[in-house]
Protein backbone atom coordinates (compact mmCIF):
# COMPACT_ATOMS: atom_id res chain seq x y z
CA UNK A 1 0.00 0.00 0.00
CA UNK A 2 2.54 2.09 0.15
CA UNK A 3 4.29 1.55 -2.60
CA UNK A 4 0.83 2.84 -4.62
CA UNK A 5 0.83 5.72 -2.01
CA UNK A 6 4.54 6.61 -3.14
CA UNK A 7 4.00 6.48 -6.59
CA UNK A 8 0.84 8.71 -6.60
CA UNK A 9 2.77 11.40 -4.80
CA UNK A 10 5.59 11.36 -7.55
CA UNK A 11 2.82 11.86 -10.13
CA UNK A 12 0.97 14.40 -8.68
CA UNK A 13 5.04 15.72 -8.20
CA UNK A 14 4.98 15.47 -11.93
CA UNK A 15 2.27 17.35 -12.86
CA UNK A 16 3.18 20.11 -10.43
CA UNK A 17 6.54 20.53 -12.60
CA UNK A 18 4.97 20.24 -15.65
CA UNK A 19 2.10 22.87 -14.94
CA UNK A 20 5.39 24.98 -13.33
CA UNK A 21 7.58 24.35 -16.49
CA UNK A 22 4.68 25.78 -18.62
CA UNK A 23 4.52 29.04 -16.49
CA UNK A 24 8.06 29.07 -16.68
CA UNK A 25 7.81 28.71 -20.95
CA UNK A 26 5.26 31.75 -21.16
CA UNK A 27 6.47 34.60 -18.14
CA UNK A 28 10.42 33.73 -17.49
CA UNK A 29 12.93 36.01 -19.49
CA UNK A 30 14.82 33.98 -22.53
CA UNK A 31 17.65 33.72 -20.03
CA UNK A 32 16.19 31.83 -17.09
CA UNK A 33 17.34 28.88 -16.05
CA UNK A 34 14.15 27.54 -14.36
CA UNK A 35 12.86 25.86 -17.32
CA UNK A 36 15.61 24.07 -17.74
CA UNK A 37 15.74 22.98 -13.65
CA UNK A 38 12.15 22.06 -13.87
CA UNK A 39 12.77 19.83 -17.01
CA UNK A 40 15.52 18.02 -15.07
CA UNK A 41 13.29 17.72 -12.29
CA UNK A 42 10.63 16.05 -14.54
CA UNK A 43 13.02 13.79 -15.60
CA UNK A 44 14.27 12.82 -12.93
CA UNK A 45 10.59 11.74 -11.46
CA UNK A 46 9.79 9.99 -14.20
CA UNK A 47 13.22 7.52 -13.67
CA UNK A 48 11.95 7.68 -10.12
CA UNK A 49 8.61 6.42 -11.02
CA UNK A 50 10.35 3.52 -13.96
CA UNK A 51 12.35 2.51 -10.97
CA UNK A 52 9.51 2.47 -8.15
CA UNK A 53 7.17 0.17 -10.65
CA UNK A 54 10.09 -2.03 -11.19
CA UNK A 55 10.18 -2.12 -7.78
CA UNK A 56 7.03 -3.04 -7.16
CA UNK A 57 6.70 -5.64 -9.93
CA UNK A 58 9.54 -7.51 -8.47
CA UNK A 59 7.93 -7.34 -5.27
CA UNK A 60 4.42 -8.50 -6.38
CA UNK A 61 3.43 -5.49 -4.13
CA UNK A 62 2.35 -4.68 -7.97
CA UNK A 63 0.25 -6.56 -10.05
CA UNK A 64 -1.38 -6.77 -13.47
CA UNK A 65 -5.26 -6.86 -12.77
CA UNK A 66 -6.31 -5.96 -16.35
CA UNK A 67 -9.29 -7.76 -17.83
CA UNK A 68 -6.76 -8.03 -20.92
CA UNK A 69 -4.19 -9.54 -18.77
CA UNK A 70 -4.99 -13.33 -19.15
CA UNK A 71 -5.01 -13.67 -15.42
CA UNK A 72 -8.30 -13.96 -14.35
Amino acid sequence: MLLKAILIILIIAMLLSLSGGLVALFKDEPESKRLVKLLTIRVSLAVLIIVVLIVGFVTGELTQNAPWSGRY
